[in-house]
């Protein structure tokens, strides 16, 4: 009788041990579980926002870069043409003084020199420096610093920084850092911690210490909390950086690339005046009479400003809203004063020498302390703030015109 009295308090020991075991075991499961769904939704929504965000970023660089190889394309074909057009002209010319004065036994070696000055081939001459600043493969040339400086694969060049800064496999890159600050398997990253330590099986974590009854429940959840904490701070730290890392990349690339296209958009005009002036004080000087030319209005395949027969360089070309030109407020004032001082508080601009104050998106405005009312009201594209001509128009005594055959705004 006591043996089985015996039996049976063993066996109740046993039945309640395996249920305290069992309960036990059941809330280890929910903590484990509870923390493994914590991590892997902050994980999965850290990744979509990567993802989206390296989207978001190649698309707009393959807009910018196509935008600005297209511009090159687009010049490039311009100039090559202009310089063929000049090259005929020149060419009927002199053979129409060579029928004039060849006979002249005096008009010879003008002739002779004059042909030489004009022939873009011919070493020194004015037309052969024209040719060679259009030149996109003559070595140091203006349009050979174009076509490097939007050629994504011209080392050390701008594009070749914007796109090595989104690329997300590019060794060293920005968009390759905040990959690996996200990405769980990445050895070392904050990610991967988080990952280990919220996994009852990574030897030495949190929940694995748990598991082995090293850490007791409430102190394992307030490591997990603390560690949990302390990542998602240093992972938002490191996306940060990365994003400004991309967007400082993207500012240097739009701002050397624009500075090079007006340098080497100015310096072709430039060039090309001194070249035409050059062969036309030639023919003055030899035939008695010089010669005139076109003006070349520089095709980028946008809508462009041109101040005093400068190209401007604009980050936000001029855009047509309802058949209103509009042109970018602060750019164009500096162009014409570079003394203008302007203030902007909210929506409300105000601006001095000259005095103007007006309104985003409102038509009212007051210019030298007269109220006017705009065709259009100012708005902003792109973080810049345009304005219509008009206003331009009233604010100073410049000469200001739109073309549309040659999708230009003349200011003289």
């Amino acid at each position: 009788m006591k043996g089985i009295q015996r039996i049976f308090c063993i066996a109740a020991a046993f039945v309640f041990l395996f249920g305290m075991a069992g309960n036990a075991s059941a809330a280890n499961k929910k903590i484990f579980d509870q923390v493994r769904n914590e991590y892997a939704s902050y994980e999965k929504k850290t990744t979509n926002a990567y993802e989206t965000y390296r989207e978001k970023t190649k698309k707009a660089y393959e807009a910018y870069r196509d935008k600005e190889q297209a511009s090159f394309e687009t010049f490039g074909k311009q100039t090559d043409a202009d310089l063929t057009k000049l090259t005929k002209l020149l060419s009927e010319d002199y053979n129409q003084l060579q029928s004039q004065y060849g006979g002249n036994k005096d008009f010879a070696e003008k002739l002779r020199k004059y042909n030489s000055q004009i022939s873009p081939t011919s070493l020194g001459s004015p037309m052969q420096r024209y040719a060679q600043s259009v030149n996109p493969n003559y070595l140091g040339s203006l349009m050979m610093h174009y076509k490097n400086a939007v050629n994504e694969h011209y080392l050390g060049g701008p594009m070749t920084a914007y796109k090595n800064a989104v690329n997300e496999h590019y060794l060293g890159g920005p968009m390759t850092a905040y990959k690996n600050t996200v990405n769980e398997n990445y050895l070392g990253g904050p990610m991967t911690k988080l990952k280990n330590n919220s996994r009852d099986s990574y030897l030495g974590g949190i929940m694995q210490q748990h598991k082995r009854g090293k850490l007791s429940q409430k102190e394992a959840l307030k490591q997990w909390k603390a560690m949990f904490q302390k990542e998602r701070k240093q992972i938002q730290s490191d996306i940060s950086k990365s994003n400004k890392d991309i967007s400082r990349v993207i500012d240097s690339t739009t701002d050397k690339i624009l500075s090079q296209k007006s340098k080497t958009v100015n310096g072709i005009l430039e060039q090309r005046e001194k070249s035409l002036k050059a062969v036309s004080d030639m023919r003055a000087e030899y035939f008695g009479e010089g010669i005139t030319f076109e003006t070349l209005i520089p095709d980028l395949g946008e809508n462009q400003v041109m101040v005093d027969g400068t190209w401007l360089a604009l980050h936000q070309p001029p855009v047509l809203q309802n058949g209103e030109v509009l042109v970018p407020l602060r750019a164009i004032f500096e162009a014409i004063n570079p003394g203008v001082k302007l203030q902007k508080k909210g929506d409300v601009i105000t601006i001095a020498k000259p005095s103007v104050k007006m309104t985003i998106g409102s038509k009212k405005a007051t210019v030298n302390g007269k109220d006017i009312t705009l065709s259009t009201a100012p708005t902003v594209v792109n973080g810049q703030t345009m304005i219509p001509l008009q206003l331009v128009d009233a604010s100073f005594s410049n000469s200001i015109q739109w073309d549309p055959k040659v999708k230009t705004v003349f200011i003289d």
